[in-house]
C-alpha cells in the first residue's frame, strides 16, 4: 500500500511542475478529449453499418422467396406460357427487386461514409494538436526540472560536493534525468490519453450491449494484479541499475581525467578490468529489470488474448440465441478490440515503464530534497565595507568528527598581511576556507568588525573577498571570460591592466585570437604558470578588501614569480591579506606569521621574532634552507 502511495506521490510531484504551463495542459486535455470523442463517434457507426448490411441481405433473400411462392400459386397461368419466357420473367423480377434493395443499402452506406469523411480532417487536426501540445508540455516540464536542479545544487556547501563522487552527480543530471523524461512522456501520454480512450470505449460498449459490457469488468482485476506485482520489482531493480550506472559514469570520468597517470604507470589493463567489473554489475542489474518488464508484458499479452477469446465465444453464443443484434455485437467486439483492451494493455505496459522511470525521478527528487547546510540567517545584513578587524574567536572545526582546527584565536587589523605556515595537514587551507564560509566552524565564531560572518549575507561577504587557490581552475572559455569572473562588468581596459599586473598580457596578445582565445578544458592549453597568472589576474581585477592567497605563486617560474610578486605587493597595500606559502622566502615581510601544528596555533610573530624563538618556525626554516 505504501509503495503505491509513493508512486502516486511521485507522479503528483512530477505533475506539479506543469503548474506554470496550466493553460497549455488544459488545451492538451481538450484536444485529447475531442480526438477521443471523434474516434468513438466513428466506431459508433459500426452498428448501423452492420445492421443495414444484414437487413439488406435479408430483404433480398425474402424477396426472392416471395417471388417463387407467387409463381407456385399461379401455376396454371405459368403452365400456359413458354418455359423460356417464364424464366426471363423470374430473372427480371428478382434482379429488379435486388437492385432496389441494394440501392437503398448503398444510399445508407454513402451517407455514413460521408459522415466519416467529414470527421477525418478534425481527427487529423486534434491528433496533431494533442501530440504536439503534450510534447511541448513534457519538454517544458523537463527543462524546468533541469533548471531547478541546477539552481538547487550549486548553492550547496562545499562539503556537499566533497562528500559525493562528481561522476555520480553527473549521472544523476544525465541518466536519471533521461529516465525522468520517459516518466513524463508516459504521464502526459498514457496516463492522460488512455483513460479517456478506456472511458469512451466503455461508454460505447454499454451503448451496444450492457450485458456483455459487464463481462469486461472481470478482466480488470486479472490485469491489474500482475501489473502491480511486477511494477514494484521493476522500480526496485531500476533504481539499483541507475546506481550502478552512476558508478560506471564516475569510473569513466576518473579514468579520462587521470589519463596521464594511467599512461605513465602503464595502468591500462587494470583500468580495463575495473571498468569491465563495473559494467558487468550494471548489466546484471539491468537484466533483472528487463526480466521483470518482459514478464509483465508477456502476462499482459496473455490476459489480453484470453480476454478477446472469451468475448468472441460469449458473443457468438449470445448472437446465436438471438439475444443481441449483429450490429450491436459487431460494434461491441470492435470497440473492445480497438479501444478497451488496447487501452488496458497500454496502461499495464505504461505502469511498468513508469515504475522504471520513477526510479530515476526519485533519485532526482532526492537531490532536490537536500537543503544547503550553509544558508543566510533570516536577519543577515549587508556588508558595506570593512573598517577594522577580522577575528577568529575560539574557532574549532572537524571533518567527519576528525578535529582539524582547535581553539584558534586571532585578530587581524585592516591592511595587515598575515602569513600562515605549517606542515601538510596542519589546517592552513581549512582555516582560510572558513573566512568565505565554504564551511562553518563547529564552535566559536569568525567576526568582521565585530559581526559574526554567519549574520552577514553570504553574497555580500563574498563580494569583499578575492581568492587565488593552489588548485588553479579555468573554465573552457576565453581568457577574457575567465578574467571577468573577478568583475563581471569590467571594461577591456581593466581586463588588460589586470593581465599586465599578473604578467600574462604579453602571452595573451601573442595568440591569434588574443583575449578571445579559448584556454581549453581546465586550462589544458596553458602551462601551470600561465594558468596561475590568469587566476591572479582574476583576483587583481576583483580588487576586494580581503585577499586569500593559497600558494598563489607556487606554479610560477622565477622570473614570473618576481613580476607577479611585485604586482601582488602593490595590490595588497591597504588590504587585509591572508597568505599560505610553503616557500618561507615569499613571506619574510609579512606583518605577522602564524604557525599551525596539529590544528593548534602554536606561534605568531614576525620572521625575525620567530627565528629568535628557536621554535617550530625556526625548525621549518632550517629544514627548507638546509642546503
Amino acid at each position: 500500500m505504501s509503495r503505491n502511495y509513493n508512486t502516486i506521490r511521485e507522479c503528483t510531484r512530477l505533475f506539479s511542475y506543469a503548474k506554470p504551463h496550466w493553460k497549455m495542459v488544459i488545451l492538451t486535455l481538450l484536444c485529447m478529449g475531442l480526438f477521443t470523442l471523434l474516434i468513438g463517434a466513428q466506431l459508433s457507426l459500426i452498428k448501423p453499418v452492420i445492421d443495414r448490411l444484414i437487413s439488406g441481405e435479408t430483404t433480398n433473400s425474402l424477396s426472392g422467396t416471395y417471388g417463387l411462392q407467387n409463381n407456385k400459386d399461379s401455376g396454371d397461368t405459368l403452365n400456359s406460357l413458354n418455359r423460356k419466357t417464364v424464366t426471363r420473367i423470374k430473372e427480371t423480377a428478382f434482379i429488379s427487386k435486388l437492385e432496389g434493395s441494394l440501392k437503398k443499402v448503398t444510399s445508407s452506406f454513402t451517407s455514413i461514409g460521408i459522415l466519416v469523411a467529414i470527421m477525418a480532417p478534425f481527427i487529423f487536426a486534434f491528433s496533431y494538436l494533442q501530440s504536439y501540445l503534450k510534447s511541448h508540455v513534457m519538454w517544458s516540464v523537463l527543462m524546468d526540472i533541469r533548471n531547478h536542479l541546477c539552481e538547487h545544487l550549486l548553492p550547496q556547501s562545499l562539503s556537499y560536493f566533497e562528500n559525493r563522487k562528481s561522476g555520480e552527480l553527473i549521472s544523476r543530471l544525465t541518466n536519471d534525468i533521461t529516465a525522468t523524461q520517459f516518466g513524463l512522456s508516459i504521464l502526459f501520454d498514457s496516463v492522460l490519453l488512455q483513460p479517456m480512450r478506456l472511458l469512451c470505449g466503455l461508454g460505447l460498449a454499454f451503448y451496444f450491449t450492457w450485458k456483455l459490457s459487464l463481462f469486461t469488468f472481470v478482466l480488470f482485476p486479472i490485469v491489474i494484479i500482475p501489473v502491480l506485482v511486477f511494477g514494484r520489482k521493476i522500480k526496485k531493480y531500476g533504481s539499483k541499475s541507475l546506481m550502478h550506472l552512476g558508478e560506471l559514469t564516475d569510473a569513466m570520468r576518473e579514468m579520462f581525467s587521470g589519463i596521464r597517470i594511467v599512461k605513465a604507470f602503464k595502468m591500462e589493463d587494470e583500468e580495463i578490468v575495473e571498468f569491465k567489473n563495473l559494467n558487468s554489475r550494471f548489466f546484471r542489474r539491468m537484466m533483472q529489470t528487463v526480466k521483470a518488464k518482459a514478464l509483465n508484458t508477456s502476462t499482459t499479452e496473455f490476459i489480453y488474448s484470453l480476454g478477446l477469446a472469451a468475448i468472441i465465444i460469449v458473443g457468438g453464443y449470445v448472437i446465436t440465441t438471438n439475444k443481441i443484434s449483429p450490429g450491436s455485437l459487431g460494434g461491441f467486439v470492435t470497440v473492445t478490440a480497438f479501444l478497451i483492451l488496447p487501452a488496458v494493455k497500454k496502461l499495464a505496459k505504461s505502469y511498468a515503464k513508469l515504475q522504471e522511470s520513477l526510479a530515476g525521478a526519485s533519485r532526482v527528487f532526492e537531490l532536490l530534497d537536500q537543503s544547503p547546510s550553509i544558508t543566510d540567517n533570516p536577519d543577515a545584513i549587508e556588508l558595506k565595507k570593512i573598517e577594522k578587524t577580522v577575528s577568529f574567536k575560539n574557532v574549532n572545526f572537524a571533518y567527519d568528527s576528525i578535529p582539524v582546527l582547535k581553539d584558534i584565536n586571532l585578530t587581524v587589523e585592516k591592511g595587515q598581511i598575515i602569513a600562515i605556515v605549517g606542515e601538510s595537514g596542519a589546517g592552513k587551507s581549512t582555516m582560510l576556507d572558513l573566512v568565505p564560509r565554504f564551511y562553518d566552524p563547529l564552535s566559536g565564531a569568525i567576526e568582521i568588525d565585530g559581526t559574526d560572518i554567519r549574520l552577514i549575507k553570504r553574497d555580500s561577504l563574498l563580494e569583499h573577498i578575492a581568492i587565488v587557490s593552489q588548485q588553479t581552475f579555468l573554465f573552457n572559455r576565453s581568457f577574457k571570460d575567465n578574467i571577468l569572473c573577478g568583475k563581471r562588468d569590467a571594461s577591456l581596459e581593466e581586463i588588460e591592466d589586470a593581465a599586465k599586473a599578473a604578467n600574462i598580457h604579453d602571452f595573451i596578445t601573442s595568440l591569434p585570437d588574443g583575449y578571445d582565445a579559448l584556454v581549453g578544458e581546465q586550462g589544458v592549453k596553458l602551462s601551470g604558470g600561465q594558468r596561475q597568472r590568469v587566476t591572479i589576474a582574476r583576483a587583481i581585477l576583483k580588487n576586494a578588501p580581503i585577499l586569500i592567497l593559497d600558494e598563489a605563486t607556487s606554479s610560477l617560474d622565477s622570473e614570473s614569480e618576481m613580476l607577479v610578486q611585485e604586482a601582488l605587493d602593490h595590490l595588497m597595500e591597504g588590504k587585509t591579506t591572508f597568505v599560505i606559502a610553503h616557500r618561507l622566502s615569499t613571506i619574510r615581510h609579512a606583518d605577522r606569521i602564524l604557525v599551525l601544528k596539529d590544528g593548534f596555533l602554536v606561534e605568531a610573530g614576525t620572521h625575525d621574532e620567530l627565528i629568535e624563538k628557536e621554535g617550530e618556525y625556526k625548525k621549518l626554516y632550517r629544514i627548507q634552507f638546509a642546503t
